[in-house]
């Protein structure tokens, strides 16, 4: 979770216009996916163990 009054992180982050967005960055710092409005939990544990696999 992020505070960005100036919207910096926004753009930074392709131009994030809706929330909730989350990103899931791996090890090297690449966004591996991302994810607009509510999480899949299941997914996203998925994704996480998948990634935490690969490295």
């Amino acid at each position: 979770m992020a505070l960005d009054g100036g919207g910096a992180l926004a753009r930074a982050f392709g131009d994030v216009q809706l929330t909730p967005t989350t990103f899931v960055i791996d090890k090297r710092g690449r966004i591996v996916a991302s994810y607009l409005g509510e999480l899949d939990p299941p997914r996203l544990r998925a994704l996480r163990e998948r990634e935490l696999a690969a490295g």
